[in-house]
């Protein structure tokens, strides 16, 4: 008998023990699957559709590469205004810049300022940014008790509408990355999270990263010079370092994500790795051609389809409704993005309802000599550009053009070989002396718009098509004015959007 007790306690201990085992790996795998979703947004400075796996030849992106393989590759991702400031403004509102007021760059404060100088009583504030009627991403995270967290630079107008609630200067530095948001996710503690992981190269000044870094200097024979600039050593010498300021981007990127592996935080977590608009040269940013506004794009996350490559045309407005659907929380009705889940989730090829993409440029700074507003629309072949002020003369921002500050070699060497190479040197002074009313391009075809076929009688149907869909575009999204500074005419659309909106703000 007393064996037999024996070995019945045994048996009830044991099986108390497998019990309890599996209970404990049932709470730990609860936990696991209770884990909040976070978001993190991976934003390179003036990057182009330069990486290694898109095609460029001559430098290694080999954290943009691994990435999009783990999760979803786009080839016909574009951002909606090739300047920095009104490209995160648009970002973070899902609107284009003429739509939310922030239609041109502006001054804001560094992110190592005192927290005065991103509130109300700031001392200084540019005239320009967004109305205020408008819920941007962070404002709405912020609501609904998120961490928020932004790097490198600010760049957003008013301030106080971008509320963060940890701000970083690092801007280019791969090992102090790892450590920022490591410490990040630790002040977060319980709560979810949202990076703005901003990344300051391939922004000029290329000296000031590559003198840092060289050992992300390319060969300059072994790079791809675009057609639309001239092939000199010049030319190579400027443009491997912009190389290698893309490799530096892409190393500070990969340590982003592995601590976010090294954290536990990666299968929870949607990642968005692209840049804020094209290349750092003249007929690329602050210009509505292509150059200026194709980017990289790639995103990995809970349901993201794994190893795939999409053609689906998107923009930056389409960021935040993809955002905030993937968090379940609601889209203000001021957003003009769409979400972009379906597509992540291949349970849709392209975006639902979407034939076109589209996409603006104002000015990139106050001076009116920078003014130059253009419109384009993209059907995944064909572009068409309407240039608002066409003929008027156009002075290029001073990073596309100066070496003293920005070291940019690019415009002078350019201009120093007119008669070597006189359709590139033809290029750069239609930019300052007056673009044609209506451009079209074929980019299967002419991946540099190289040749306008605006005029060739082959192309009339697909202009008028073209112009007829950015012609309703406009009308829709209340673009009704051709010279983005009138003061009169932005504050009527203002109050035409509030009125529309504002019973969403309350």
């Amino acid at each position: 008998m007393k064996s037999l007790s024996i070995r019945f306690f045994t048996v009830v201990i044991f099986t108390t023990l497998i019990l309890n085992c599996k209970a404990s790996k049932e709470i730990t795998h609860k936990k696991a699957a209770e884990k909040p979703l976070n978001v993190v947004l991976i934003l390179m400075d003036d990057q182009g559709y330069d990486t290694s796996i898109d095609g460029m030849k001559g430098i290694e992106t080999p954290n943009f590469d691994a990435f999009s393989k783990e999760g979803m590759r786009f080839t016909n991702a574009y951002a909606s205004v090739p300047s920095c400031s009104p490209s995160r403004s648009s970002i973070n509102t899902g609107m284009f810049p003429h739509a939310n007021g922030h239609w041109r760059n502006t001054i804001t404060p560094e992110l190592n300022q005192p927290d005065i100088f991103f509130g109300r009583q700031a001392p200084r504030v540019d005239k320009v940014g967004i109305h205020e009627y408008i819920k941007t991403l962070p404002e709405i995270l912020e609501e609904n008790g998120f961490f928020t967290a932004i790097t490198q630079k600010f760049h957003m107008s008013p301030p106080w509408k971008f509320p963060y609630t940890a701000r970083n200067s690092v801007h280019n530095d791969p090992e102090k990355y790892s450590s920022v948001i490591s410490n990040f996710i630790d002040e977060s503690g319980d709560k979810p999270f949202f990076f703005q992981a901003n990344i300051s190269p391939p922004h000029r000044n290329f000296d000031l990263h590559m003198n840092k870094f060289p050992e992300y200097m390319p060969n300059p024979n072994k790079i791809v010079v675009p057609d639309y600039l001239p092939d000199t050593p010049m030319m190579r010498e400027d443009l491997s370092k912009y190389y290698g300021c893309v490799q530096l981007a892409d190393a500070c990127a990969g340590a982003i994500i592995e601590t976010l592996k090294a954290k536990g935080e990666f299968d929870n977590t949607l990642i968005i790795f692209t840049s804020d608009q094209g290349q750092p040269y003249h007929r690329a940013k602050a210009s509505a051609y292509s150059e200026g506004l194709h980017v990289p794009y790639a995103v990995t996350g809970p349901n993201v389809t794994k190893g795939q490559i999409s053609k689906a045309l998107i923009s930056h407005v389409d960021m935040m409704p993809t955002i905030l659907k993937f968090l379940n929380l609601p889209i203000p009705k001021t957003v003009q993005g769409k979400s972009l889940l379906a597509v992540f989730n291949g349970k849709e090829e392209n975006v639902a309802g979407r034939k076109y993409i589209f996409a603006e440029h104002n000015s990139h700074g106050p001076d009116p000599r920078e003014h130059y507003p253009s419109r384009m629309v993209f059907d995944g072949r064909f572009y068409y550009i309407k240039n608002l002020m066409p003929k008027k003369s156009y002075v290029l921002p001073a990073d596309l053009r100066a070496y003293k500050g920005w070291s940019n070699k690019s415009y002078d060497a350019t201009i120093a070989v007119k008669e070597t190479h006189p359709m590139q040197y033809d290029l750069l002074r239609t930019l300052e002396n007056g673009r044609p009313a209506e451009e079209l391009y074929d980019m299967k075809n002419d991946t540099y718009q190289l040749i306008n076929l605006a005029k060739e009688p082959k192309f009339q149907e697909k202009k008028i098509e073209l112009r007829t869909a950015l012609n309703k575009w406009r009308e829709e999204t209340r673009d009704i004015e051709n010279n983005p500074a009138r003061i009169k005419t932005r504050l009527l659309v203002n109050n035409l959007y509030r009125n529309r909106f504002v019973q969403d703000r309350n």
